[in-house]
């Protein structure tokens, strides 16, 4: 395959996915005391088929909080309570730790933006899908006053994913059987072949592949975490790129 071939087909691709996310908010307190600054968000990416007259391809799946700091500033709220109340989870932990050490403050910014998953299909592994989906992020929720930090664990080392994902999380594909719509459900461990993911147990290795991808989005090392800040220097210089390869290459 000659270089502008896979450019052709790697845009192609890029001018196809969609990203869906979903909100979930509450204006009153669920499980812990003033959660309520925090929304959280889950999506799922999509390749379209239109031109096939297909429906579209689901071909990942993401989640992600956002944090009002400003919000929390103007009702005197404790941040450190909340992360202590989430700390079972890695990504706020982590964050706790990180706050702790003073590596960052979470009050220089009127929001936080914490990607917590990010996962896609391993056919779809090593097609610039990740570079797309911080891209998207970038467009809907970055500026100069929003920290954006994602967690960068593998999938195997992080055993809340690894329960919801094998044990609770379905995707669901919508299928035809003539004039009948139906919904196929398969185990998300299986759709996206979580379970290849065991057989690689070299722990060094595998962190290093997931900070070298971190790094190419965009990202810095927060300290010796597993969290990464967002700095959008890479992502708008390859967005200028895609414009100009789409515009020679007449990738619409």
């Amino acid at each position: 395959m000659t270089e502008i071939t896979k450019d052709i087909e790697l845009l192609k691709l890029w001018s196809n996915l969609t990203f869906k996310t979903r909100c979930y908010r509450k204006n009153f307190d669920l499980v812990t005391e003033n959660e309520n600054i925090i929304t959280e968000y889950e999506g799922s990416v999509s390749e379209l088929r239109l031109a096939e007259g297909k429906r579209p391809y689901i071909i990942g799946e993401y989640g992600f909080s956002i944090w009002n700091i400003n919000l929390a500033r103007l009702l005197n709220i404790d941040l450190n309570e909340i992360l202590t109340a989430y700390a079972l989870e890695n990504t706020y932990d982590e964050l706790k730790q990180v706050v702790n050490s003073k590596e960052i403050d979470l009050w220089k910014y009127k929001k936080i933006v914490l990607i917590h998953s990010f996962i896609v299909r391993a056919d779809y592994r090593k097609h610039g899908i990740s570079e797309e989906f911080v891209e998207a992020m970038y467009r809907d929720f970055y500026d100069d006053e929003t920290a954006v930090i994602v967690l960068v664990k593998p999938f195997q080392y992080n055993p809340i994913d690894d329960d919801y994902y094998r044990n609770h999380k379905f995707v669901k594909l919508l299928t035809k059987t003539g004039d009948v719509d139906d919904v196929e459900r398969i185990p998300a461990y299986e759709y996206y072949s979580l379970n290849d993911l065991y057989a690689k147990n070299d722990v060094e290795y595998n962190e290093l592949k997931l900070f070298t991808v971190a790094d190419r989005c965009g990202f810095t090392r927060i300290g010796e975490s597993h969290l990464f800040m967002f700095n959008p220097d890479k992502t708008v210089v390859r967005m200028l790129i895609k414009m100009r390869k789409s515009k020679q290459l007449k990738i619409s």
